[in-house]
């Protein structure tokens, strides 16, 4: 991706970084598959992050959508899906460990507390089409976050909660997913798509809850 979460699903995310400024507020989203080669097993990586001048309230995300390469293929059925629900994830409770597909760091914005807001993040399979992020907060204070992500054909639909912890709108400024390549043939994780001009080139729509949006595209190498 050229967010705080469960990941949820879901992305470090390409090796060319795409970035849109509006006015003091700059989104940029780096998504990457770690393959080279079309119609193989792949990882994603991915590295989104946003940020706003000092003593402004950051801007918030409400939808993140994807748009990997066509043919890419997203095989969640292939992973024992976590079948817990937000309540026993927000409890504490975690989903087994066999339902892992990927880990990574998020960063939140609590404004107008000066402190970041850190937390580590596991993304789960959740079902055929679903992935399922979990963020938990380390810093300054204990907190889950869980956020949902639906895969179709080549597209992965990510909607982003904005929760109210203690009077604050919370914020997801920054997240770091790495998915790494699993499986083979008929058990592969994510197929990667179709290789164009030497490159694997992935869209991020943003939604933000003021009712604007940004388009960013971010590439990776392939042959």
């Amino acid at each position: 991706m050229r967010k705080w979460i469960t990941i949820g699903a879901t992305a470090v995310l390409s090796l060319v970084l795409a970035g849109v400024a509006l006015a003091d507020f700059t989104q940029s989203s780096n998504i990457a598959l770690t393959t080279t080669h079309a119609g193989k097993s792949t990882g994603i990586k991915a590295d989104i992050h946003s940020t706003t001048s000092p003593g402004e309230a950051p801007k918030a995300a409400k939808l993140l959508v994807l748009t990997f390469p066509a043919r890419t293929k997203f095989n969640l059925g292939s992973v024992k899906a976590c079948k817990l629900s937000d309540g026993q994830l927000t409890a504490g409770k975690s989903c087994p460990s066999a339902s892992r597909i990927g880990t990574g760091s998020a960063t939140a914005s609590a404004f107008p507390l000066p402190q970041p807001i850190l937390a580590g993040v596991k993304s789960y399979a959740a079902g055929s089409h679903k992935m399922t992020l979990v963020v938990k907060a380390t810093s300054p204070f204990p907190q889950t976050l869980v956020i949902h992500a639906i895969a179709s054909g080549a597209k992965l639909t990510i909607p982003v909660p904005t929760p109210t912890v203690a009077g604050f709108q919370v914020v997801l400024v920054s997240l770091k997913l790495n998915v790494p390549a699993r499986g083979s043939g008929k058990t592969e994780l994510i197929t990667a798509g179709r290789c164009r001009a030497h490159s694997f080139t992935v869209k991020s729509h943003f939604v933000y809850t003021d009712g604007s949006t940004a388009d960013l595209t971010s590439s990776s190498p392939c042959s």
